[in-house]
């Protein structure tokens, strides 16, 4: 799937400013243009090297199968990789709407481009609590539900233009491997070619049946590998190493 700017005004010379919020800090921001193919283009000489940022990172969630959107604060898309994108593409959880808003397509009420848009209002009007919000969306091919984690760009304007970024919405979807870890996990935790692979299955969320399976292997040897790859890490349970895993490669939850 392309995303393309010309379809919707909404979308058009997208000019915003990308600052994440981090524990009421702010960074400086540059001039944005919207996204063709997932490639980001900055404008300005002086946005140059944020825009080969941006564009490194986009591409750097692309390998994890991570799909990354930016949002206004209506919640129409601004900005979205390759890896978005394409499961925007498929229509299975994620669609956009006539206007350009990120929706869900089993979502008859509006309720997540509602999410998007209090999260981003709560950080431009400087609301108490956490900007954050994680929740699961239901998928009509009956696979594992996309999980969405929502995060508020932090700006002072409170009545932002509608080509501002508002919003950033991770999407993980449990049903793509997560690439290229396991060559980090060897070299993180000491794991064999075994265990690395054995880790990377849990981690996409496989039983441990399931991953003898994958791997050909029996449930008692998996068990072994199991327990030598919790003396490597530390981890006592599964739920744990996971947990662990994830945060290893930049996934796992922020620690307040």
């Amino acid at each position: 799937m392309s995303i393309d700017p010309g379809a919707n005004p909404r979308l058009q010379a997208a000019s915003q400013k990308i600052d994440v919020s981090k524990s009421g800090t702010s960074e400086s921001a540059s001039q944005q243009e919207s996204l063709g193919a997932g490639e980001v283009a900055m404008a300005g000489d002086s946005g140059s090297a944020v825009g080969d940022l941006l564009t490194a990172g986009f591409e750097a969630l692309d390998l994890l199968n991570i799909g990354l959107v930016v949002c206004g604060a209506s919640g129409e898309l601004l900005v979205a990789n390759q890896a978005a994108q394409e499961i925007l593409g498929t229509r299975d959880g994620l669609e956009l709407d006539a206007e350009g808003v990120l929706s869900a397509t089993e979502d008859s009420d509006g309720s997540l481009g509602e999410t998007v848009r209090q999260v981003a209002k709560s950080a431009r009007t400087g609301e108490s609590g956490s900007f954050d919000r994680a929740f699961a969306v239901r998928r009509p091919s009956g696979k594992r539900a996309l999980t969405l984690f929502v995060r508020a760009v932090n700006a002072k304007n409170e009545n932002p233009d509608a080509h501002e970024a508002a919003a950033l919405v991770m999407i993980l979807d449990a049903a793509l491997p997560v690439e290229a870890t396991e060559a980090e996990f060897r070299q993180l935790y000491g794991f064999t070619a075994t265990e690395a692979h054995l880790a990377n299955l849990l981690m996409e969320g496989l039983a441990l049946d399931d991953c003898c399976n994958e791997l050909g292997i029996r449930r008692t040897t998996a068990r072994m590998h199991l327990r030598n790859i919790f003396a490597k890490t530390g981890a006592r349970r599964q739920g744990e190493l996971v947990s662990l895993l994830l945060k290893s490669i930049g996934l796992g939850p922020r620690v307040k």
